[in-house]
Protein backbone atom coordinates (compact mmCIF):
# COMPACT_ATOMS: atom_id res chain seq x y z
CA UNK A 1 0.00 0.00 0.00
CA UNK A 2 1.34 3.27 -1.32
CA UNK A 3 0.78 6.27 1.59
CA UNK A 4 -1.29 9.28 -0.03
CA UNK A 5 1.55 12.11 -1.25
CA UNK A 6 1.47 14.96 1.34
CA UNK A 7 -0.16 17.24 -1.53
CA UNK A 8 -3.09 15.08 -1.08
CA UNK A 9 -2.69 15.20 2.73
CA UNK A 10 -3.24 19.38 2.88
CA UNK A 11 -6.12 18.94 1.28
CA UNK A 12 -7.15 17.43 4.60
CA UNK A 13 -5.81 20.15 6.90
CA UNK A 14 -4.00 23.76 6.40
CA UNK A 15 -1.54 22.68 9.15
CA UNK A 16 0.46 20.08 9.06
CA UNK A 17 1.64 19.81 12.43
CA UNK A 18 -2.33 19.54 13.09
CA UNK A 19 -2.24 16.41 10.32
CA UNK A 20 0.92 15.08 12.29
CA UNK A 21 -0.74 15.25 15.56
CA UNK A 22 -3.74 13.41 14.41
CA UNK A 23 -2.32 10.88 12.34
CA UNK A 24 -0.03 10.24 15.36
CA UNK A 25 -3.30 9.61 17.66
CA UNK A 26 -5.28 7.01 15.24
CA UNK A 27 -2.23 5.30 14.68
CA UNK A 28 -1.55 5.00 18.51
CA UNK A 29 -5.57 4.27 18.71
CA UNK A 30 -5.37 1.47 16.12
CA UNK A 31 -1.85 0.05 18.27
CA UNK A 32 -3.72 0.01 21.19
CA UNK A 33 -6.89 -1.78 19.77
CA UNK A 34 -4.58 -4.30 18.00
CA UNK A 35 -5.10 -8.21 19.61
CA UNK A 36 -1.61 -9.70 20.71
CA UNK A 37 -1.63 -12.39 17.92
CA UNK A 38 -1.98 -9.68 15.26
CA UNK A 39 1.35 -8.91 13.70
CA UNK A 40 1.31 -5.51 13.01
CA UNK A 41 3.77 -2.42 12.80
CA UNK A 42 3.76 1.03 13.63
CA UNK A 43 4.43 2.07 10.14
CA UNK A 44 1.75 -0.05 9.02
CA UNK A 45 -0.21 1.86 11.29
CA UNK A 46 0.57 5.14 10.72
CA UNK A 47 0.34 4.25 7.03
CA UNK A 48 -3.57 2.78 7.76
CA UNK A 49 -4.07 5.92 9.41
CA UNK A 50 -3.23 8.20 6.67
CA UNK A 51 -5.16 6.24 4.21
CA UNK A 52 -8.53 6.94 6.27
CA UNK A 53 -7.78 10.74 6.49
CA UNK A 54 -6.88 10.50 2.72
CA UNK A 55 -10.38 8.77 1.95
CA UNK A 56 -12.50 10.84 4.47
CA UNK A 57 -12.94 8.34 7.04
CA UNK A 58 -11.91 10.44 9.30
CA UNK A 59 -12.05 14.03 9.81
CA UNK A 60 -9.71 16.82 12.00
CA UNK A 61 -11.89 18.88 14.28
CA UNK A 62 -10.76 21.80 16.24
CA UNK A 63 -11.86 22.90 19.82
CA UNK A 64 -13.02 26.39 20.33
CA UNK A 65 -10.47 28.13 22.78
CA UNK A 66 -11.97 29.86 25.65
CA UNK A 67 -10.41 32.37 27.16
CA UNK A 68 -10.29 33.42 31.32
CA UNK A 69 -13.09 36.41 30.99
CA UNK A 70 -15.54 33.81 29.00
Amino acid sequence: MVPPSLKDLMKISDSKYALVVAVAKRARMLSEGKRKDEDWRLSSMVTTALEEFNQGKLKITYKKRTTANE
